[in-house]
């Protein structure tokens, strides 16, 4: 079973399927490539999300800033005094909470950059002598007299 049936299984409580044809994997990898600006549309889209399903069900989400406030804190250190009740806002904060503080951690990176050709070839020569010497017949020693 891949991490994908598990977050299905996981999604099917609340009749979410992620579809067999979202390459879950890549999508993920593309975050990366620009942090601050999925980071950013990350909070809008979650809390427009959060206030839809929270707003006449939770006191504290009045305003698309308080689901705002809500979701950006979930991103980081998870401190507000608001909590979601509903079972489309707990979904949404979970997620931000498992994907959240990897994200944010990145935020100020800027955009990510793939190694060289020529730094994965070093590394790769590096790794070859490692082993080389890994595997070559070790010298017994002998004790000292």
């Amino acid at each position: 079973m891949s991490w994908k049936d598990d977050l299905n299984y996981g999604l099917a409580a609340f009749g979410v399927q992620i579809p067999d044809s979202v390459p879950m994997d890549e999508w993920a990898g593309s975050l990366a490539k620009k942090p601050f600006q999925n980071t950013a549309n990350l909070v809008a889209v979650s809390s427009v999300l959060f206030y839809m399903a929270e707003r006449g069900h939770n006191p504290k989400v009045n305003t698309i800033y308080d689901a705002m406030g809500y979701c950006s804190t979930c991103l980081s250190v998870g401190y507000a005094d608001i909590f979601a009740r509903t079972p489309v806002g707990k979904l949404i904060a979970t997620f931000l909470m498992t994907i959240g503080p990897s994200m944010a951690a990145k935020t100020a990176d800027g955009v990510a950059e793939a190694p060289s050709i020529d730094t994965q070839q070093e590394i790769l020569q590096t790794l070859r002598e490692i082993l080389s010497q890994l595997q070559a017949p070790q010298q017994p020693v002998l004790p000292a007299e």
